[in-house]
């Protein structure tokens, strides 16, 4: 006989260890069973505290726990989500302490029904599987805990603290998240001894140039990717110097921009979609795009673009709108280009056109391996664009890169002098 009871909000706080698979691959059974009850035990010891309750815990699938904080009589959501941030926050504190094993949490507001089956008593509801997802992200951002906006929003007292992490769309969630977490000093990898002052300030930085990555529909705030890359970059710079490390979620921001500069047109409604195929890297798309790296491919090329990708950062991203000069005839050549996307045009000193270039496109490197070292041609934007431009001093001290940049070179003076004998083969890339 199955008896089912009514629906219900409530707060879930799904737990879960960090490297529990690493830390027991020696255990025999037996050492298994008393680290998992210990583990355990520490967990109940830390939140089952009077301001925790009504709260049930169930250990599920060994390392794993799930815990559900129901309303009090009378009580809102104000309430029940301030109650379990507080418990996630002493678990949080005493992973700092060296009293709990390094453990993730998802913490999501939601709906959950029960029933009965047999004897046992079984919780159903679709939160359980987005909580589930939330404790999971804490790896991908650095942090010991996420939340979602409606805890974050009923929450009480800790609004100073709380930090914006991302808006996300997974695979597995039907409607995108909006996740934060909380920074004080003594969790979350923050000493204690940090100044409280000054961690407010970045909180401030960083939720300031997350309301330019996330977009505010309601505020007409569009997503900025270029302010809000330069904007973090300052943010984790005064980290760096605050605590001595950068944080990870600064990092994985700032990895999504170079990975994809301009917001996808459903970036809006959707935000970051991630628990998918992940795009292929710059190497990648420059192995695969490019006829220039295609005909100077050789297998230590092959090694240097795809293989080993650590010179990918030495591009950095820049944005132009249509019209904009990006290289003028003649100027002093102070790096290399490569087209992301969008459409520019080549012009010779009578500002004639020469060539029109698309995703995949390197230019300016003719200026570095001919006489002159100089520009040859002027590069305008004919559309919005994204480049992304190694400086000079950044690819003179990779030998295979001006190995590569070279070659490219190489054979272009080889289309320029096949084209002036040949009119008619139309020249599609500038000599600059």
């Amino acid at each position: 006989m199955v008896q089912k009871g009514s629906e219900r909000e409530v707060v879930i706080l799904m737990t879960d260890m960090v490297q529990y698979s690493q830390l027991s691959s020696g255990m025999t059974p037996e050492e298994i069973r008393d680290f998992l009850i210990d583990y355990h035990g520490s967990i109940h010891a830390i939140i089952e505290a009077e301001d925790s309750f009504p709260m049930e815990i169930d250990p599920s699938d060994g390392d794993g726990s799930l815990i559900i904080f129901d309303k009090r009589p009378g009580e809102g959501r104000d309430g029940v989500c301030t109650r379990a941030l507080l418990a996630a926050l002493k678990m949080a504190e005493a992973i700092a302490l060296g009293s709990l094993t390094p453990t993730r949490m998802g913490i999501l507001l939601g709906s959950i029904t029960e029933a009965k089956i047999g004897a046992k008593m079984a919780k159903f509801g679709a939160s359980f599987a987005v909580a589930s997802r939330l404790e999971e992200l804490c790896g991908y951002f650095g942090s010991y805990f996420l939340m979602d906006r409606e805890v974050a929003r009923y929450q009480q007292g800790f609004d100073d603290s709380i930090i914006s992490v991302a808006k996300v769309s997974l695979t597995s969630v039907l409607h995108p998240l909006n996740i934060f977490t909380i920074y004080k000093p003594g969790i979350q990898n923050i000493s204690a001894e940090t100044d409280p002052a000054k961690l407010q300030k970045f909180i401030c930085m960083k939720n300031e140039a997350m309301e330019f990555f996330s977009g505010n529909l309601m505020l007409g705030v569009a997503p900025n990717f270029p302010r809000v890359r330069n904007e973090l970059h300052v943010a984790q710079s005064y980290f760096k110097k605050l605590t001595g490390k950068e944080d990870q979620g600064i990092e994985r921001i700032l990895e999504y921009i170079r990975e994809t500069p301009l917001p996808a047109t459903d970036f809006n409604t959707r935000g970051m979609k991630l628990m998918e195929k992940k795009r292929d890297s710059l190497g990648e798309r420059l192995f695969h795009l490019s006829q220039e790296l295609l005909r100077a491919m050789n297998p230590d090329f092959y090694h240097a673009l795809v293989v080993d990708t650590s010179w990918e950062k030495q591009f950095k991203l820049e944005w132009f709108k249509e019209g904009d000069v990006i290289i003028e005839i003649g100027s002093v050549p102070d790096g290399i280009y490569y087209l992301d996307s969008g459409t520019a045009e080549t012009l010779n000193e009578n500002m004639e056109h020469l060539s029109t270039m698309t995703d995949g496109a390197i230019f300016g490197e003719m200026a570095y391996f001919g006489e002159e070292k100089k520009r040859t041609a002027t590069v305008v934007a004919k559309t919005d664009i994204v480049l992304r431009k190694i400086s000079t001093s950044d690819f003179t001290n990779m030998p295979v890169i001006i190995k590569i940049f070279e070659q490219i070179a190489s054979t272009r003076r080889i289309d320029i002098v096949r084209d002036s004998s040949h009119p008619e083969d139309k020249l599609t890339s500038p000599t600059t």
